[in-house]
């Protein structure tokens, strides 16, 4: 059974927003070529084609950015065509965007219903929050621009949900957070520690240290779990993903397996990297344009990406929480210098977490089983 995960950006690291903290904008800036500008038909059809000639049970297609929208609507209508076109084995698809919502309307929600779309919108939290760092090219903030197209979404009926950047502030106002989601009656969230740019330089603004997010993971889940207890159950992804875990089964998220699945992060001129994180010349794993994904996928540089995610400190593997924690994100890890090599920068964020809360997630997966039973 082959299964191919794709993740697209159709508008390379071009955006209309400049986030404070944009992991990608520091991805772009750590490479020959910084923005490779819109993706052109031949890519496109190319990318499609040699999809659905490797897989044989389900893709998904993933856009993001960037910012995704920029390419414009017709571009995803071609898409569609060159599926109808090469999906002659009727494989199964998903679709999913992510997006800033600016650019979102009424011809954007025909595509997405059409399609069966699962969009996600990115919002830091209330207001005053958000359009810290959240802003445009005029230096202005976005919040009252996404509760529009956040409006829209649900007028429309998409299937939508909401990612959250988890910086320093974010941290701090994690509770206050949670409520105004509820209020806006978010039932799917998504909540994404933000990471230091690759030089190290910490801004002391957004940085997110590990006491900073151990504290907003205890706070969330504090009021988590009184929803859940109450049979008000909002799908929190990490949170979902732990219960999954100790139900026996596999977590859905990359940064929870435990090793680096090797995705396909195609940026808009064909060429192809293991991970959002690591769209860069040296991890470069292959080209759709010159190569078919089952030489991609096993490419010397793709393999090598995988095994260096199996490294891990000698502190995650005499710890007790390992078979839950599975040492976290490659991105998160140290990798250089002989102090503390291939520990998860936010270990005691985790641990301060699972102290705390470890015989509740227990309470809550047998809950979760008691439920799935009797269905």
């Amino acid at each position: 059974m082959r299964a191919l995960n794709l993740l697209i950006k159709p508008y390379s690291s071009g955006c209309n927003l400049r986030c404070k903290y944009c992991f990608y904008h520091d991805v772009a800036n750590n490479r020959l070529i910084k923005n490779y500008g819109p993706m052109k038909n031949e890519v496109l059809e190319k990318l499609v084609k040699e999809a659905f000639d490797y897989a044989d049970s389900i893709v998904n297609f993933i856009f993001q950015g960037g910012e995704p929208t920029l390419v414009g609507v017709d571009f995803y209508k071609k898409f569609h065509e060159y599926v109808e076109i090469y999906n002659k084995n009727n494989i199964q698809t998903s679709f999913f965007i992510q997006t800033n919502g600016i650019l979102l309307d009424d011809i954007w929600m025909k595509l997405f219903k059409k399609y069966s779309y699962l969009v996600g919108i990115s919002i830091d939290g209330y207001k005053e929050i958000h359009d810290v760092f959240r802003i445009n090219s005029k230096n202005k903030g976005t919040f009252d621009e996404i509760m529009k197209a956040i409006k829209l979404l649900k007028k429309s009926n998409v299937d939508f949900n909401v990612l959250c950047v988890v910086n320093k502030i974010v941290a701090e106002n994690g509770k206050k957070i949670y409520k105004f989601f509820k209020e806006c009656n978010f039932k799917y969230m998504q909540f994404i520690p933000c990471i230091d740019n690759f030089d190290g330089e910490n801004e002391k603004d957004y940085t997110l240290t590990a006491e900073d997010y151990g504290i907003f993971l205890n706070d969330i889940f504090s009021l988590w779990y009184e929803d859940f207890i109450n049979g008000n159950f909002i799908s929190i992804r990490y949170f979902d993903n732990l219960i999954r875990i100790l139900l026996g089964g596999n977590p859905e998220a990359c940064d929870m397996m435990g090793f680096c699945s090797v995705n396909g992060v195609i940026e808009s001129n064909g060429d192809v990297f293991p991970c959002d994180f690591y769209v860069l010349d040296e991890y470069k794993i292959g080209s759709i344009i010159n190569d078919n994904f089952e030489k991609i996928l096993f490419s010397e540089n793709a393999v090598k990406f995988y095994t260096s995610s199996l490294k891990m400190s000698e502190k995650c593997k005499k710890c007790k929480y390992l078979k839950i924690c599975r040492s976290g994100c490659r991105r998160y890890k140290n990798f250089s210098g002989s102090n503390n090599l291939y520990e998860n920068k936010f270990c005691d964020a985790y641990m301060s977490f699972f102290d705390k809360n470890i015989e509740k997630l227990f309470e809550l997966a047998k809950i979760t089983k008691e439920i799935i039973e009797k269905t």
